[in-house]
């Protein structure tokens, strides 16, 4: 059966990357997808964009942070625990910002909190090919250009455990030629489109709407 995969929670319902959002998403997907950051005073936070206003996550505390999320509340992004959620999770490490060191501390942080059902990924290669004998989860690498297809099939030719969280459009590609029982395509939204992606031997699909598309389960 194929997983489906909430998109940082149920987002049309909840606010995006919050646990709040994650554990209720868990009652329609199998899986919940969420990005993780990390902050200036060295703690996990879910939050998808780099910065808030001016500001990079990466430069702020965590108590700067509260204050500028205002009524969002911090308590229900800060990654502490994994006993904080309740089902698998594919955790994407956000490292756009950061600095060769501060990606190190951020996978670092995060071998603490994976468990074994877990798949971790990121669009930086390096980091997950640094890491991925460390993991004691799943691993997989992100990305969305046609271009990347190419070295992508030169990784899993040498690495059977890779996943590959793919842009949904690569798969109509000709190119197309990575092994779809590794496959999670994003991020999928068309009720048609997700219906036909059902169809194919492919392990999961991303969704902002988990509640609407596990109607269509086999």
């Amino acid at each position: 059966m194929r997983k489906i995969f909430g998109h940082r929670g149920l987002p049309r319902i909840y606010q995006e990357n919050t646990f709040s959002s994650i554990n209720k998403a868990f009652e329609y997907c199998d899986f919940v997808e969420t990005d993780i950051r990390i902050t200036k005073d060295n703690q996990l936070i879910l939050f998808h964009d780099p910065n808030i206003g001016d500001d990079l996550i990466k430069d702020l505390t965590l108590s700067e942070l509260d204050l500028l999320l205002g009524d969002d509340s911090l308590e229900d992004r800060v990654l502490i625990s994994r006993d904080q959620i309740d089902g698998k999770v594919n955790f994407e490490i956000k490292t756009d910002t950061l600095e060769d060191a501060e990606v190190d501390i951020l996978f670092q942080k995060m071998l603490s909190i994976l468990n074994d059902q877990d798949i971790v990924s990121s669009f930086n290669w390096k980091a997950i090919q640094s890491f991925k004998d460390l993991f004691n989860c799943h691993y997989g690498v992100i990305f969305d250009k046609e271009e990347e297809l190419f070295e992508a099939r030169s990784l899993s030719l040498h690495d059977e455990n890779l996943f590959f969280m793919t842009h949904h459009n690569l798969i109509d590609s000709r190119n197309f030629d990575l092994p779809k029982h590794k496959t999670v395509l994003w991020t999928v939204n068309d009720e048609k489109d997700f219906q036909r992606y059902m169809e194919m031997e492919i392990y999961g699909i991303v969704t902002d709407i988990p509640d609407t598309m596990q109607l269509y389960r086999k």
